[in-house]
């Protein structure tokens, strides 16, 4: 007889979930015929009980359900309620079928009716096909037990050889006659199925066990034994089954043993754990065995995430083999389930992956701020879940930093032993304490923290630093510097950037009160420029004169000590014996290179000598700005003085010759026409008038840088300084200041 699709497509799903019969169990074969036989009757029959048609009475039936189970009238206008809702919805829409869905479901009484009808069914229609060789009590479509793959181990565990309570659907205790573990072990030898007078369940809820307790699975192993080695992958640990594949970087079923496609497909998503507790534990102990202060603080967090999911996973091991207390229609016996455990594990899984994704993106940045940068991406998310789980992570990972930045900020100290701040501590000279001694690590930056932040955390910074080093003001940095200032949460952005404006404006007037007060600073730079720009007139001409006589001396070399007498007589012959001791002893008149033998004008240099911190403050480029523009007016005054020599040498000469000439005439021995034709007298008047001419041009030049340079300049300075700014904003503007008269001169 041929086959119809029918068949064939029954005997495929039966083979498929019970197993290729060998070639020669005809008995076998028989009993799947006649469970095919079976399947197409259930199919082109309709053992349910015949279905409401009518949506009123479907609803009036519910309200009656309802009221029966002691829930009261309330609960039953609920129902009327939500069914007017419900077709509100869609007026048009049949919803008959949808009711009586919810209305089947609503009660478990059905089940076993509907399942009371295959048992007998069962019975009847093999008794027909076979003959009365199956008894009515028994299952005769279903094959004997077959010893598989660890029977010993499920039958000590309490599980039936064939099928596992949780692959059991929701009901099928009921439909397997209430208890699952009913039969023992010793029931399901073929002798017993087959003796009535066997210790069995009742004749009524025999084929019910049976049907349920002997369909058999595509298992080789038992849920139970899966989940014992789950325990040990959740930890990362290799169990009997599962495996770490270190080619896939993942954990692996073994694949001798053989498992349904769902069951693998849980086991492979429960495994992912594993895989992920590997990758962060490893993480963690490399760390800890040579990681720097940040990420050990980030390591910090996950350690107590890592503790929290063990706890979890202690819990998981523990309801294992707990059986509940009680058992709804179709639950395992087992305390957990494939599903379970999945369920339980859906958020540990999430903040696995977190984690995970954190530690790449770390591991991928140069450390320090790069790794509060990267977990603040994370707090940007607009899962609530990820931005609550990555705060945690921010929170501890940021320990270090803000002890770090607080110290920083409120003592001028960079306590940092792993660079990884993002001001870094170099050595450099002594005169560039205040420029070159700290800079901004600009990779380093997290990026919570903004450019203007970064600008005033580092100012703040090292101007208490310098307060404390330099300028000997310690006190006022440990009793009423920004200390005062900590009130609020430094780790939260909005405290951090109040604290920083407000020690800021605290610091950086502080500053500036010692160097204008205390150092005089604005002093020194009157100072510079009344001496070394030559702007005291009285000082520039009694240098010019007691230098030229030094200079002009001959017989033997200047000597340095000659130049301090020489600056010492001018400062006594001018106004300059007025000036604050400290400005004067800063003023040196040098040589512009020690050890030269040929020591003229060209070498005569006028320099002025910044003590600390003064000198800290002022770069050096600035002051040899100053050097080469002082140089330069010195050599304008030393030619301006020079034609003034030449012009009263020329002064004298012509007033002798002019008498010598009154005294010919006066004589008579002077000759007509001699007055008009001497060219004596020619070359005399022509030279004078030059010598005037360039003393002329050099007052121009010098009145020009005088006043529409260095005074020009200067006002500017002066306006620029005068409101409250920061050291770095007061060098700005004196560098502009020099570097326009350097430019012009």
């Amino acid at each position: 007889m041929e086959s119809s699709e029918l068949d064939k497509t029954l005997h495929k799903y039966i083979d498929a979930f019970l197993g290729v019969p060998a070639a020669n169990d005809y008995d076998e074969s028989g009993r799947r015929d006649g469970l095919a036989h079976f399947f197409r009757d259930i199919a082109s029959s309709n053992i349910a009980p015949t279905a409401l048609r009518d949506e009123s009475a479907i609803i009036g039936e519910m309200q009656k359900r309802v009221a029966g189970s002691g829930r009261g009238t309330r609960s039953a206008l609920q129902v009327s309620r939500l069914c007017g809702l419900l077709q509100q919805q869609n007026p048009g829409f049949n919803w008959w079928p949808v009711l009586y869905l919810l209305l089947e479901c609503s009660t478990s009484a059905v089940l076993p009716k509907i399942a009371a009808a295959p048992s007998s069914y069962i019975s009847n229609h093999h008794n027909r096909a076979h003959g009365s060789r199956y008894d009515s009590r028994t299952s005769p479509m279903l094959p004997p037990p077959q010893p598989g793959l660890h029977s010993q181990q499920r039958h000590d565990l309490g599980i039936p050889r064939y099928g596992t309570p949780s692959a059991i659907p929701h009901g099928m205790s009921e439909f397997a006659g209430g208890n699952t573990s009913a039969l023992p072990a010793q029931a399901y030898s073929r002798g017993e199925l087959g003796n009535p007078a066997s210790n069995a369940p009742p004749p009524e809820e025999q084929s019910n066990a049976y049907l349920h307790r002997n369909l058999p699975t595509y298992d080789d192993v038992s849920e139970a034994a899966l989940l014992q080695d789950l325990i040990y992958v959740l930890q990362g640990i290799d169990g009997t089954y599962v495996h770490w594949n270190s080619m896939t970087s993942s954990y692996t079923v073994n694949p001798e043993v053989k498992l349904s496609r769902p069951t693998r497909a849980m086991v492979t998503l429960l495994s992912e754990l594993g895989g992920l507790t590997r990758d962060v534990q490893s993480y963690i102990s490399e760390v800890e065995r040579d990681g720097r202060l940040f990420e050990q603080s980030f390591c910090t967090e996950l350690k107590v995430e890592m503790s929290t999911y063990y706890k979890l996973v202690s819990e998981i091991e523990g309801r294992l083999f707990k059986v509940p207390r009680t058992l709804r229609p179709g639950e395992s016996q087992l305390g957990v389930t494939l599903r379970r455990m999945y369920c339980w594990t859906t958020e540990a899984r999430q903040k696995l992956r977190l984690m995970a994704t954190a530690i790449a993106k770390v591991q991928e940045g140069s450390g320090g701020g790069t790794v509060l940068s990267t977990i603040s991406t994370l707090v940007d998310d607009g899962d609530p879940f990820i931005q609550s789980f990555a705060k945690r992570l921010l929170k501890t990972a940021s320990a270090p930093f803000n002890h770090i930045l607080v110290s920083w900020v409120t003592d001028g100290e960079l306590v940092d032993p792993y660079k990884e701040f993002f001001i870094r501590e170099r050595e450099s000279r002594r005169d560039m304490f205040w420029s070159e001694k700290y800079t901004v690590a600009s990779d380093m930056i997290p990026v919570h923290i903004s450019g203007d932040m970064t600008r005033k955390i580092f100012q703040i910074g090292r101007s208490l630093n310098f307060l404390r080093v330099a300028c000997d003001d310690a006190q006022w940095v440990a009793e009423g510097g920004p200390r005062t200032q900590l009130t609020g949460d430094i780790s939260d952005t909005s405290d951090l950037e109040a604290f920083v404006y407000r020690s800021s404006s605290m610091v950086n007037e502080r500053l500036m009160s010692v160097l204008r007060d205390k150092f005089d600073l604005m002093g020194h730079i009157e100072a510079i420029r009344r001496y070394l720009l030559f702007e005291q007139g009285d000082f520039a001409l009694a240098l010019m004169e007691v230098l030229e006589n030094q200079m002009d001396r001959s017989g033997r070399s200047v000597m340095a000590h000659d130049l301090s007498a020489v600056l010492s007589s001018a400062t006594r012959s001018s106004n300059a014996q007025h000036e604050n001791p400290d400005r004067l002893s800063a003023i040196v008149l040098t040589f512009q290179e020690e050890g030269t033998k040929n020591r003229g004008w060209n070498e005569v240099t006028l320099t002025y000598n910044l003590s600390a911190p003064l000198s800290y403050v002022i770069p050096r480029s600035t002051m040899r700005q100053y050097f080469e523009v002082s140089h330069f007016l010195l050599r304008l005054r030393r030619i301006e003085h020079s034609l003034h020599t030449i012009w009263r040498h020329q002064m004298t000469e012509s007033r002798a010759y002019l008498r010598s000439e009154e005294l010919q005439r006066r004589k008579g021995t002077a000759r007509d026409g001699d007055k008009q034709a001497d060219p004596l007298r020619q070359a005399m008047r022509q030279s004078s008038i030059a010598c005037s001419e360039m003393i002329q041009f050099f007052h121009q030049v010098q009145r020009y840088i005088a006043l529409n340079v260095i005074e020009g300049a200067w006002g500017e300075f002066i306006e620029s300084t005068k409101e409250e700014i920061d050291i770095d904003s007061w060098n700005d503007a004196h560098s502009k200041y020099v570097d326009v008269i350097h430019e012009v001169v």
